[in-house]
């Protein structure tokens, strides 16, 4: 499968590498660093730890839940204020705002990653997002503080104010009512001492405001030595090659089993119930294939009670351009056959047949068969044929053997290019490899050996495999030709070289 598949499934491999190029160039090499944050690990004066603005998120409202904190360190927020300490432009903060992650490890410690094109900027990249964020929490929690500040300078101010708004009253009281005196002087003192506590509370916090740092710290900065590197292209392509190879052996996985062509000798076994398949091409040599050929058919025509003096060789569709492949097999074994005609049913299929003949490689003893020797064919197969080529009859004016070329089972007039009335010899069915389908040479079986037109062998044609073949030679040293006609031959001009070597492979056995 994979053998009949094989550039299919590079293409589909190649398809991968490229894609997987393409992915890499727009996804050049890249570094990610990673740094671990800790916050909530300060303390604020007792003034301010006693103060109404005290909730739940801390003293500074700074401590909300890990997820929303997290969500804030990948914020463009703080993304943009690292950038700008990084003095990046506006692609490169673009691309910081993609790559920059933050997870909550646990409630108040977080894992920072960030992306750059080397690792010295992916570590300044994530160190700088840390900082940022620390800053951001510095500046809302001086904020917060400084709103507290003001709030206790103010309540200070009120108080002496309204100490210093009881001196008049107090000094009346003192001279008409000692007692009512004593009781402004409490209030007074009061107020005093508010005055005093506010002021107190106020110091603090300024003092506080001047040495918050943002309540964290960075406990595992990021380092240039310690990051991550992405695919590089060549693991991209690698990774494409792999997708692309199982996608093309699926892919012929799957047309394997859906396809209803001919493949392989299987096809032909299981469609025709014949063991006798022969298929062109390869290296073999031509003489010795012929034989093994021919003396198969011969054996299956004893079987069967036929003579195999005469052979039928019928393409099963118009596209086996290679049909007359049999017929160059006898140009090449004539003298282990014996005096050997081909014989065309057809004009087109006579010049099929010359063509063959005459762009072999090799020279050949097949002539074109003109006068008394073309009238001892037509005599022999009860018609005239349409072209005719072989060697010289034997001396008893016959021939040993007759392959008889029909037009295609399929093709233009179908069945209506018959054989001689005449005819009971044996057929051999041609089959194009990768082309014809499994259920036209059922159909094709059954009409024949329906009109007695038995089907004893079966030649697969593989146009690929021979053009590759051809290409073999042609970049190969050309071998010797064989021997030169016997007398008697008249090579024709159109018919001077012989065909390519042509491999006939079969199994063992007779129809099933």
């Amino acid at each position: 499968m994979i053998r009949m598949h094989w550039q299919a499934i590079v293409a589909v491999m190649l398809v991968g590498g490229l894609v997987g190029a393409g992915w890499a160039l727009r996804n050049p090499v890249t570094y990610t660093a990673r740094a671990e944050l800790v916050t909530g690990n300060y303390s604020l004066p007792a003034e301010v730890a006693s103060q109404p603005a005290i909730a739940k998120a801390g003293a500074l409202g700074l401590e909300l839940p890990a997820e929303t904190q997290a969500r804030i360190i990948a914020s463009p927020t703080i993304v943009d204020v690292a950038a700008q300490a990084l003095r990046l432009d506006d692609r490169e903060t673009s691309a910081l705002r993609g790559s920059v992650k933050a997870t909550a490890t646990t409630d108040n410690s977080f894992a920072i990653s960030a992306a750059g094109l080397t690792p010295e900027e992916a570590s300044a990249n994530v160190n700088a997002v840390a900082a940022a964020f620390l800053q951001y929490r510095a500046d809302i929690g001086r904020a917060d503080m400084n709103v507290l500040a003001e709030r206790a300078h103010a309540a200070a101010k009120d108080s002496l104010a309204s100490a210093a708004s009881l001196a008049g009253p107090l000094a009346s009281a003192q001279a008409t009512n000692p007692g009512y005196a004593a009781g402004i002087l409490a209030k007074r003192e009061e107020l005093e001492h508010a005055a005093s506590s506010a002021e107190s509370t106020a110091a603090a916090l300024d003092d506080a405001v001047k040495n918050f740092n943002g309540g964290g710290s960075v406990v595992r900065p990021a380092t240039a030595g310690a990051v991550d590197e992405s695919p590089s292209m060549l693991m991209f392509i690698l990774l494409g090659l792999a997708v692309g190879l199982m996608g093309g052996v699926a892919f012929a996985v799957i047309r394997r089993q859906v396809s209803d062509r001919i493949m392989d000798r299987r096809d032909i076994m299981r469609a025709s119930g014949l063991t006798e398949i022969f298929e062109l091409g390869g290296q073999r040599d031509g003489n010795g294939s012929v034989q093994m050929l021919l003396r198969s058919v011969e054996n299956s025509s004893a079987k069967l009670g036929l003579s195999s003096a005469q052979i039928a060789v019928r393409p099963l569709t118009h596209s086996n351009h290679g049909a007359a492949g049999l017929l160059g097999l006898a140009a090449g074994g004539h003298a282990s056959l014996g005096s050997v005609a081909v014989v065309a049913l057809r004009r087109e299929t006579g010049a099929d047949i010359a063509r063959q003949l005459g762009a072999g490689r090799d020279s050949t003893p097949l002539s074109a068969l003109t006068g008394h020797d073309l009238a001892t064919v037509n005599s022999e197969i009860g018609c005239e044929a349409s072209a005719a080529f072989g060697t010289a009859p034997t001396p008893t004016g016959t021939y040993d053997l007759l392959l008889l070329a029909t037009g295609s089972h399929f093709g233009t007039g179908g069945n209506q290019d018959s054989l001689p009335a005449g005819f009971s010899g044996p057929t051999v069915l041609v089959v194009h490899a990768r082309k014809d389908r499994v259920q036209d040479l059922e159909q094709a079986i059954g009409e024949l050996n329906a009109a007695n037109f038995p089907v004893v062998a079966v030649l697969m044609v593989d146009q690929a495999k021979n053009k590759t073949r051809k290409r073999g030679i042609g970049r190969s040293e050309r071998p010797k030709p064989r021997n030169s006609s016997p007398e008697g031959a008249r090579p024709s001009p159109a018919v001077r070289s012989g065909m390519p070597d042509v491999e006939a492979r079969t199994t063992a056995g007779t129809k099933s």
